[in-house]
């Protein structure tokens, strides 16, 4: 009798509802999923090593102990027994030892054993290979990447029509929606009440942060022009996945997350669409004020489309290779990522899926490369910079970064000019005089194009 209850408890017979009959015992082991798996020494696995007992029919079998352990020095799994569900599945969480290189779990129930293998990477040595200098054939790359998109606006409806005072001038507020590479997305066009049909170039104010933009935003933009106020056709975009809000309301663009990078084909194609249906706008040039998340957008924007005249960019990021960008990619891998806006995005979608190998190096590089204006710096406008020492959010190197590209370059005022604010922080009221020069920079643009 005990050895039929053993025989019993094993097959998953009796209360637990399992197979009865000649052949439900357990029969075979076969590995799920977990296996081949790429983390950090130290650091659990991303996914769960799950395995499915059988019996000879290959029916799943309840109730049987499974036992995950790791050789010696190769971690630990939690939990080191398991069993199986209705299902024949058992599953534990491994987390690699100290070692670097191939590891191994040992799983085993009854008489079936199972050998999973894990890689222990050396996260210094795949933070080098991530963060190598950039090859001429990989800036190519991107270029035609950039090339072959289609920032073109189809579809472009008036979601709302409403007035706006921006500093005390009225203005007539319409909210657009468009389609860009097959998503739907949203902005806003201001224009100062009595302007005449092609008269008013184009001023794009591109938000910071990662939760979308409010128009309330725009007013310290206007409040700074100054007597200008009235002389530009003011282009809102939002950024694909976030919102756009004004009186209470707000419209979400569709599509995933894509900071700095596809930001800006959503930049493009509102600016197209604006083009299309904005009669006071004037064709050409226009110009960009970005801040922090903004400003980066607002760089790679200048380089992709020559209508952009002149940018200026407040505390953003310039350089993904840089540095500081390399140990906040450190931290994030340890699973320390900091607040930062889109950290945790580049981590889910780049860093991450790199280290564990589910995507390559090559693919992994170019997505840093493709956010990172300052390796096109060639190809940039007019820039005025600005930036503080003590920026915790962006760090000042990221505009040393561009200054120093900038310099290599031979680029002097007003072709290029930066502004390093000591104990200045991420916001404008902490870079004294940022308004006046960032003023001055508009009205000299504005000048020049007879205005």
């Amino acid at each position: 009798m005990p050895v039929l209850l053993c025989l019993a408890a094993l097959a998953g017979c009796g209360d637990s509802g399992g197979p009865t009959g000649p052949g439900s015992g357990p029969a075979a082991m076969e590995l799920v999923s977990g296996g081949g798996q790429r983390a950090v020494p130290g650091l659990p696995l991303a996914e769960d090593v799950v395995v499915r007992v059988v019996d000879q029919q290959g029916r799943p079998v309840p109730g049987v102990s499974v036992a995950f352990a790791p050789a010696a020095g190769h971690g630990d799994a939690d939990p080191a027994s398991a069993a199986t569900g209705q299902d024949g599945r058992a599953a534990s969480t491994w987390t690699l030892g100290a070692g670097v290189g191939t590891q191994s779990l040992r799983v085993s129930a009854a008489d079936t054993v199972l050998s999973v293998a894990a890689e222990a990477v050396d996260l210094d040595g795949e933070l080098d290979a991530l963060f190598a200098p950039a090859s001429a054939a990989e800036l190519e790359a991107v270029r035609s990447d950039w090339a072959g998109r289609d920032v073109s606006a189809g579809g472009v409806t008036v979601e709302l029509e409403d007035g706006f005072h921006l500093a005390g001038k009225a203005c007539a507020l319409r909210i657009l929606s468009h389609r860009v590479a097959g998503v739907r997305h949203f902005g806003a066009v201001l224009v100062p009440e009595g302007s005449a049909a092609g008269s008013l170039p184009l001023l794009l104010y591109l938000h910071g942060g990662d939760s979308g933009v409010s128009l309330d935003e725009l007013q310290t933009v206007a409040f700074a022009l100054g007597p200008l106020v009235d002389r530009f056709v003011y282009v809102v975009p939002s950024f694909r996945a976030e919102p756009l809000r004004h009186d209470g309301e707000s419209w979400t663009s569709d599509g995933p997350a894509s900071p700095w990078d596809y930001d800006v084909d959503d930049t493009l194609a509102l600016v197209n669409a604006v083009f299309e249906s904005t009669p006071e706008a004037r064709p050409g040039g226009m110009a960009v004020v970005g801040g922090s998340r903004g400003a980066g957008v607002a760089l790679l924007a200048g380089i992709r489309d020559e209508r952009i005249e002149r940018i200026i960019a407040l505390f953003g990021p310039t350089d993904f290779f840089d540095d500081w960008v390399r140990e906040i990619v450190r931290e994030a891998t340890l699973g320390q990522p900091r607040d930062l806006t889109a950290v945790a995005h580049l981590d889910s979608t780049v860093i991450a899926p790199y280290i564990r190998g589910r995507i390559p190096l090559p693919e992994a590089r170019l997505e840093i490369i493709r956010r990172s204006a300052v390796l096109f710096a060639e190809d940039l406008p007019p820039v005025q910079l600005h930036h503080g020492t003590a920026d915790a959010i962006v760090s000042v190197s990221q505009a040393e970064s561009l200054i120093r590209t900038m310099d290599a370059l031979g680029r002097t005022p007003p072709g290029f000019e930066a502004f390093i604010y000591a104990g200045g922080g991420h916001s404008t009221l902490s870079l004294p005089g940022v308004i006046p020069r960032a003023a001055e920079f508009v009205r000299d643009w504005f000048a020049s194009l007879g205005g």
